[in-house]
């Protein structure tokens, strides 16, 4: 949520300050209380900072942040927020909303999903350790493993079978194989492609949380991306990419993202993964800059 938070304010280009804060519970269960608390927090900010004209929050959770400052500061800021926030639109001068959650307003942009930090131009910049110890051979495959969700829980076999299609890409290829992991992916699933590439695969890595740092830098020395289909912000930013993406879909799948996925197919962004990694007239997910001409014109920036 904070990389979609940066991504904007890059887009904006405007000068921006990143404030780490947990709102207390009351106001991320009952955002509307915004409009009658300022939590401590938030007022010393404004009382030692230079007031913002612009204020970006993403997510439900961080929605009470942005009516209490709103609150305060009234018309003197303009409060952009990303992803769907579940109460009234109203609350908001702006709402940056995937297009498969299909919530309509007028004060609301549908963006193809998620906005994303990094153009693959800027790769390079990234200030990361040197990858060219890392990258053994011509072909580097990377898998992204999701994981668990509050609407979708894959099975341990599922994870298995993740595993064994992989290798098939993989051996197919006579490639490499990195492998990252998310906070959402549980410890018996990394265990289960730990176990299933070792015994099949001589050229794997799946990078410990440490080296996960290396996203996105690591980018740059890869191939071919397989992606697991319950994440639409990793599947967002590979598709940003000109690199072949594959997307391995875990069964009981989010109908809102099956939506999304079924549509960057029909864009030719994505392909399914059944087991084959192969090159494709790829076309890159423009959501960055479509949506940034949206908002310019919504606020008469120029």
């Amino acid at each position: 949520m904070e990389n979609q938070s940066i991504a904007l304010a890059k887009m904006l280009n405007a000068n921006f300050k990143l404030i780490d804060y947990n709102p207390p519970y009351f106001l991320k269960k009952f955002p509307i209380l915004g409009k009658f608390y300022v939590p401590y927090f938030l007022r010393q900010k404004l009382d030692t900072d230079i007031l913002p004209s612009i204020i970006i929050t993403t997510g439900r959770r961080m929605a009470g942040t942005s009516i209490a400052l709103k609150s305060i500061l009234k018309n003197n800021v303009k409060t952009i927020h990303i992803q769907n926030p579940k109460l009234s639109l109203n609350n908001f001068d702006l709402l940056l909303i995937p297009e498969h959650d299909r919530i309509k307003g007028k004060n609301v942009i549908q963006t193809k999903g998620a906005l994303c930090f990094f153009e693959e131009k800027d790769i390079k910049k990234f200030k990361e350790p040197n990858l060219k110890k890392i990258k053994t051979k011509n072909n580097t495959v990377l898998l992204m493993v999701g994981g668990n969700s509050k609407k979708q829980k894959p099975d341990y076999s599922e994870y298995f079978e993740l595993s064994t299609k992989v290798i098939q890409g993989v051996k197919n290829l006579n490639a490499q194989l990195i492998v990252t992991v998310s906070r959402r992916t549980p410890n018996k699933a990394i265990k289960i492609l730990q176990s299933t590439f070792s015994k099949h695969l001589k050229d794997f890595k799946i990078l410990s949380s440490d080296e996960n740092n290396l996203y996105p830098k690591i980018l740059e020395i890869i191939d071919y991306t397989i992606v697991t289909s319950d994440s639409v912000n990793m599947i967002s930013e590979l598709a940003t990419l000109s690199k072949p993406l594959f997307i391995f879909h875990f069964s009981k799948e989010n109908k809102k993202i099956s939506f999304f996925i079924s549509n960057l197919k029909e864009l030719n962004i994505v392909q399914d993964y059944h087991g084959d990694l192969f090159k494709f007239e790829k076309s890159k997910l423009q959501t960055n800059k479509i949506t940034i001409l949206q908002i310019n014109k919504f606020f008469g920036f120029k």
